[in-house]
C-alpha cells in the first residue's frame, strides 16, 4: 500500500553517522513527495537543527511538516506552530535542584532552541553539542535569573552510556510519575512533559490532517521512536536500532550508514 504520512528519525536513522543523508535516502525521499506523502522529520532536535536537513530534502511550505523537541513541537516548513507542551519554570527549578544534589551534568532547551546551563566550572561536550545542533546560543543562567514565566521544552542529564546507565533507574524513580523521561541518544538522557513523546506527536498531526494511523509509516532506531513506531501502521526499525526498538516494529530495514530509510521507502511506499 502506499502510506500518506512518513515520520522519520533523524540521528541514526535517516542521517549517516557522519551527519549526512545519503543519495539514495534523498531520491527516495523526493519521489514519495512527488506522490504527495508528507515526509515529516521527527527528530529530538530543534527547529533550527533540523531546518537545513528539510532544505536539502525540499521538504518545505506551508503544506509540510516538521516534529521537533521529541514531540514537544509540531510546526509547519513556514514556522507556524500548530502544537507546543512546555515545562513550567517550577519544573525548571525542581530539575536543577536535583542535578546539583546528585552532581549531574545537564542542558535545558527554551521553545526558541537556545541552551541553559548553570554548570561553569566544566560544560560538557554534550551540552556544547547540544548547543551547537541548535544553531542558537549556550547560556550560562541559574533558573533564578530567569523571569517568572519562563518555560522549556526538555531537560537533558548528559553522559557517556555508562554514567547513565548508572544513574537511569534513579532518574525514572524521581521523574517518571509526573513526567516522560527517556533516553534519545548517546550522552543523552531526557525528561519531558507528561504525553510528550513522538507518538503522540504523529497521533496529533495526522488528526490534523485526517490521515488514519494504518496510513502512516515510521521509521526509528532508539528508546524514543517505540511509541510512534507503535502506533504507526507500519513501523520500521533500522538495522543499527536497540533491541526493544526492532521488538516492536513491524520490518527492519539495513542501517543508517546502508540506505535503510531509502530502502524501506522503495519497499513499502512507492
Amino acid at each position: 500500500m502506499s502510506y500518506k504520512i512518513i515520520a522519520l528519525d533523524m540521528d541514526d536513522t535517516l542521517l549517516t553517522s557522519q551527519k549526512s543523508i545519503s543519495t539514495k535516502n534523498q531520491e527516495a525521499i523526493a519521489q514519495a513527495l512527488q506522490k504527495g506523502i508528507k515526509v515529516v522529520l521527527c527528530s529530538g532536535r530543534t527547529h533550527n537543527a533540523i531546518t537545513g536537513y528539510a532544505k536539502t530534502l525540499g521538504i518545505a511550505g506551508s503544506d509540510q511538516y516538521m516534529i521537533t523537541n521529541g514531540g514537544g513541537m509540531i510546526e509547519n516548513m513556514n514556522g507556524d506552530i500548530l502544537f507546543e507542551r512546555t515545562l513550567s519554570n517550577g519544573f525548571y527549578h525542581e530539575f536543577v535542584d536535583f542535578i546539583k544534589k546528585n552532581k549531574l551534568h545537564y542542558n535545558v532547551v527554551d521553545n526558541k532552541g537556545n541552551t541553559y546551563t548553570s554548570q561553569v566550572d566544566w560544560i560538557d561536550k554534550y551540552t556544547v553539542t547540544q548547543a551547537f545542533e541548535n544553531d542558537n546560543g549556550l547560556y550560562i543562567r541559574e533558573p533564578d535569573d530567569m523571569p517568572k514565566d519562563f518555560k522549556i521544552v526538555k531537560a537533558i542529564i548528559n553522559g557517556n552510556e555508562q554514567e547513565l546507565d548508572n544513574i537511569s533507574d534513579m532518574v525514572h524513580q524521581r521523574f517518571d510519575k509526573d513526567y516522560f523521561v527517556v533516553r534519545t541518544g548517546v550522552g543523552f538522557l531526557e525528561v519531558f512533559p507528561q504525553n510528550v513523546n513522538k507518538g503522540e506527536a504523529v497521533k496529533h498531526l495526522a488528526s490534523l490532517l485526517k490521515v488514519n494511523l494504518s496510513d502512516v509509516m515510521a521509521m526509528g532506531d532508539r528508546d524514543n521512536d517505540i511509541p510512534m513506531l507503535k502506533i504507526a501502521g507500519k513501523g520500521i526499525a533500522m538495522e543499527n536500532a536497540m533491541p526493544g526498538v526492532k521488538d516492536v516494529s513491524d520490518f527492519v530495514t539495513t542501517d543508517n550508514n546502508h540506505d535503510g530509510v531509502g530502502l524501506a521507502i522503495e519497499k513499502f511506499a512507492l
